[in-house]
Formats: structure tokens, C-alpha cells, sequence
């Protein structure tokens, strides 16, 4: 009987774990991906944007 207690109380032990774990979790996720989607945009704005030395990443012939 005590051993099903324990069972029962350590089962719920790392449920309230993860349930707590959840949520900053899901709020780094999110920061990180608005920080990396803001850097991929910056990119490809910096890409398109005219520049007064020439674009080196094109090979002349």
C-alpha cells in the first residue's frame, strides 16, 4: 500500500514538474525565435539595400 502512495505522490511530483517547466519554457522558445526571425529580416533587408562599394558576392568574369 505504501508503495502505491509513493507511486501516486512521485507521479505527481513530475507532473507538476513539467507543468511548471512549461511555461518559461514556451516563453524562451518565443523570444528566441522573434529574435532570430528580427535578425533574418535585418539580413535581407541589408541584402537589398544599395551600396557604394560593389557586390563582392558576385563573381565577375
Amino acid at each position: 500500500m505504501s508503495t502505491i502512495i509513493f507511486l501516486v505522490i512521485a507521479a505527481a511530483a513530475v507532473i507538476l514538474a513539467l507543468a511548471l517547466a512549461y511555461v518559461p519554457m514556451r516563453l524562451l522558445v518565443g523570444h528566441m525565435a522573434a529574435n532570430i526571425r528580427h535578425f533574418i529580416q535585418r539580413t535581407r533587408e541589408r541584402r537589398t539595400a544599395d551600396r557604394d562599394t560593389p557586390d563582392r558576392r558576385k563573381a565577375e568574369s
